[in-house]
């Protein structure tokens, strides 16, 4: 029989769910944005505050890109799925000729749909996707957060004079001054190279 109106509901239902998913994403990426002003104009705002609270948003925005790496890996699932109903239904009724007859749909569609009904598991690697979302908003987050704690260091509690002085305040927790600075640009290469990868 005529599969095309089962289809049609299976096409409606993937936009859905490629919808939900897009929003669950811009949701994560709002987050991130608005802790990082926050933040920022919390830490900055008030020399009494500590400079290691900028470091708190860079710890919470790390989680925001895992959490949003992993919805990342769902949406692309369903874009695919939705895809690949446009390629194997639509495109070909569109080229059809207008006879009034079933469009005959490729074995290979077909099957495709049948491997992946019941099955939701991402095809895309945690790594790769958090890579994309490096690429397209967490970097410029991390850069910002990064520049946000230099200047926390060299306005406050004075302002600094000489950058020797920034570098030595940057200690955290009993932990020196050059060493934080160090693995803040460390974790902030490891971050740029990782969005290049």
């Amino acid at each position: 029989g005529d599969q095309s109106p089962i289809l049609t509901h299976l096409y409606r239902a993937r936009v859905g769910r490629a919808d939900i998913w897009r929003m669950r994403m811009d949701a994560t990426t709002s987050w991130a944005i608005g802790t990082t002003a926050a933040v920022g104009s919390f830490a900055l705002g008030n020399p009494a505050q500590p400079h290691y609270v900028v470091m708190i948003a860079s710890l919470l925005t790390l989680c925001f890109l895992m959490l949003e790496a992993r919805r990342l890996t769902f949406y692309h699932l369903w874009q695919n799925r939705v895809l690949q109903i446009e390629k194997g239904l639509i495109l070909p009724a569109l080229h059809a000729p207008s006879t009034g007859e079933a469009v005959e749909l490729d074995p290979a569609f077909i099957a495709g749909l049948d491997r992946e009904l019941g099955a939701t598991v991402p095809t895309m690697p945690m790594r790769k996707a958090a890579a994309r979302r490096l690429r397209r908003v967490y970097l410029y987050l991390f850069a910002a957060q990064w520049l946000a704690w230099i200047l926390k260091l060299s306005a406050h509690p004075i302002p600094a004079e000489s950058a020797a002085e920034v570098i030595a305040r940057a200690g955290i927790a009993g932990v020196s001054g050059p060493i934080c600075f160090a693995g803040s640009l460390i974790a902030l290469a490891a971050a740029s190279v990782l969005a290049l990868t």
